[in-house]
């Protein structure tokens, strides 16, 4: 059909108006794109975020602007964007991440050339002003293909939101698990569980210009977020391979350890490196009971955020 929308792309927005003129100069600037939609949702920004939007997107198709009542959240919004989404493709982004201008098409050829539903690119932290990246290109890359999407998320790292994903995976997925407050881990691990096939790309199709405040600051949120994305998997699908699961018990463990490194004295004579190191050298099993201690022992933490209700 002649207007049926190829790719969506959904960005949450807090507070980024620093970025959004850049940002949304070269989103809109997409080359090789048929009809794509742009879902915008904000998390009740103080800034001009907003206005910034409305004002650039002013007489494009295909826009939606959700705004909210209150703040909730970077997986709960991002989780509002893709249950609105129309395209065959999504395409996700904060609002400080800027798209080289051809690379949602060089993704997209990969993917028909592969036939994988969720394609990955890598991202880069350049230092640069906003401005600076407005107009880049993607670099010649190579790929890697598997056709087992979750070993190959678990053969890699899949952070930023450097992804392309078949929206019908995505969304029979659920988004991002609102268990976890930042989205990075939980996004990929649960559409691996429905996607026929996985690239990751060698390119950068994700450019950060100069950072001026984040969430990865916050080491504790990341360990935290980390490992209740692991967790849940593990808890919500028994039904997983033996491997898989072996897999992701260690980066549950890997997670706590990191955490644990930050938080005590002397963590080398803790049980969490013996387990770390014991899940590392001899692919353990996961333990139930202490997977349940390590999920109770970062609920337990007043310093991180959690999604409102």
């Amino acid at each position: 059909m002649a207007d049926e929308i190829d790719v969506s792309f959904v960005m949450t927005v807090y507070n980024k108006e620093y970025y959004l003129p850049s940002v949304i100069k070269a989103l809109l600037a997409q080359t090789g794109l048929k009809n794509p939609e742009f879902i915008f949702v904000d998390d009740v920004s103080s800034d001009s975020s907003v206005e910034i939007i409305r004002r650039m997107t002013n007489g494009v198709k295909n826009v939606t602007i959700v705004t909210n009542p209150y703040n909730r959240g970077i997986s709960a919004r991002i989780n509002q964007g893709i249950a609105l989404a129309r395209g065959k493709w999504t395409r996700m982004l904060d609002s400080d991440d800027i798209f080289p201008l051809d690379s949602t098409a060089k993704m997209l050829a990969v993917a028909e050339e592969t036939g994988a539903e969720m394609i990955y690119g890598c991202f880069t932290k350049t230092g640069k002003e906003p401005k600076e990246l407005e107009n880049c290109q993607t670099e010649e890359f190579g790929y890697q293909y598997a056709a087992n999407a979750l070993e190959g998320v678990l053969n890699g790292r899949f952070t930023r939101m450097g992804q392309l994903i078949k929206t019908k995976v995505l969304q029979k997925a659920g988004g991002a698990d609102e268990r976890a407050f930042i989205q990075d881990e939980s996004i990929p691990l649960r559409a691996a569980l429905y996607a026929k096939g996985i690239v990751k790309m060698t390119a950068n199709v994700v450019l950060v210009p100069k950072e001026i405040g984040n969430f990865s600051g916050n080491k504790i949120q990341l360990d935290h977020d980390r490992f209740m994305a692991y967790y849940w998997i593990l808890k919500d699908h028994p039904e997983l391979p033996e491997e898989a699961q072996r897999r992701l018990y260690l980066r549950a463990v890997s997670a706590f350890w990191k955490f644990t490194k930050k938080s005590r004295q002397f963590p080398f004579f803790s049980v969490a490196f013996v387990r770390y190191l014991g899940c590392k050298l001899l692919a353990l099993k996961p333990n139930t009971s202490y997977l349940d201690h390590m999920y109770k022992q970062f609920s337990a933490l007043s310093e991180v955020r959690r999604i409102k209700p």
